[in-house]
């Protein structure tokens, strides 16, 4: 297998931001703070102001008792889709993969399933007028097999090079070694991603910001997007906790924390563009429709601005913590 020619950097920064356990652990729940019910009410109803009237599919899928949900495996695939003039969107609608153009090649976020590669995936690329070639850099969200399942592929075949954390490589070593019969295949170990070492390949930077709690090692990534003249910032929380039942307590909250401190970066870097893996919380259907009939000059229907991403993830959070005092009551 040929290597790719141009270099990928992993640039160390000169300080590194720390998990803020102080905030995780300010956000336990205190068994003498009123009845469980009355304490996940006040987060829902600080969830309900965060939200307002434009948050309210973000609110109504988290808060509301029974809408919450995994993603749908056989859901049908995204129409591919050219979200701004350096990013891209295809794969499965409800586990999406997004492709960053840079100067020297393509940045895969997630890779999808296994078994969507062909079918799927490479036929999306195709559509987009990108080459599955191009691929130098594969970056995954987080360590289940409905993101990395596809990476090995882009690895074996085009060789591309596969990034995680290392608590998630571990999280994908464990699974391959589990035995379960038609186990999807992992990456052979690549790349260590760590916070604090932003990721650069040709003329675009990523920053990685390490979120445990959906597995040990998710990610976020925080990058910049063209819209003809005007540049944004796009953020993507690549392990959202969907539904409370398939995440231990103990990593539910470490999972609010690393809200709170991606939401801390996020703000410093002026992250105004939401994007996500699993889309199915975010209007992004809404969204993809007003895209398309967008007109020259209307606003960007992916740009939402600082203020509400913020509270965006803010309307997450509250609801969460609701879902979390329930949970430890029962």
């Amino acid at each position: 297998m040929d290597r790719k020619r141009h270099p990928l950097c992993l640039v160390a920064a000169a300080t590194i931001v720390a998990f803020p356990f102080a905030a995780a652990r300010s956000q336990r729940i205190e068994a003498d703070g009123g009845s469980a019910e009355a304490q996940a009410q006040s987060h829902v109803q600080t969830a309900r102001r965060l939200a307002g009237t434009d948050l309210a599919t973000t609110f109504e899928f988290f808060c509301v008792p029974g809408n919450a949900r995994p993603n749908n495996f056989s859901a049908p695939p995204l129409e591919p889709v050219r979200l701004f003039d350096n990013l891209y969107a295809l794969g499965n609608s409800e586990t999406v993969v997004y492709a960053i153009t840079t100067s020297e090649g393509i940045i895969l976020i997630d890779a999808g399933v296994a078994a969507e590669v062909e079918p799927v995936l490479l036929p999306g690329l195709i559509e987009l007028g990108l080459d599955p070639a191009d691929v130098e850099l594969v970056l995954l969200g987080h360590g289940h097999s409905d993101h990395y399942g596809g990476a090995s592929h882009f690895q074996t075949r085009y060789g591309a090079r596969v990034g995680t954390t290392e608590a998630d490589w571990k999280t994908i070593a464990e699974a391959a070694a589990s035995g379960r019969p038609g186990a999807t295949p992992a990456p052979s170990r690549d790349l260590t991603v760590r916070e604090g070492e932003p990721v650069v390949l040709g003329d675009t930077t990523i920053t990685p910001i390490e979120i445990p709690g959906h597995t040990p090692g998710a990610l976020a990534f925080i990058f910049s997007v063209r819209d003809g003249g005007a540049r944004h910032v796009a953020g993507l929380f690549g392990g959202t906790v969907l539904a409370t039942a398939y995440t231990p307590a103990e990593g539910l909250e470490r999972y609010i924390g690393s809200i709170a401190h991606f939401l801390e970066v996020a703000a410093r870097e002026n992250v105004d563009v939401e994007i996500q893996n699993h889309p199915i919380f975010d209007d992004t259907p809404s969204r993809l429709a007003a895209l398309a009939a967008r007109a020259p000059g209307e606003p960007h229907p992916f740009v939402m601005g600082a203020d509400r991403y913020q509270r965006f993830w803010g309307v997450v959070s509250e609801c969460m913590q609701a879902d979390i005092v329930r949970k430890s009551s029962r």
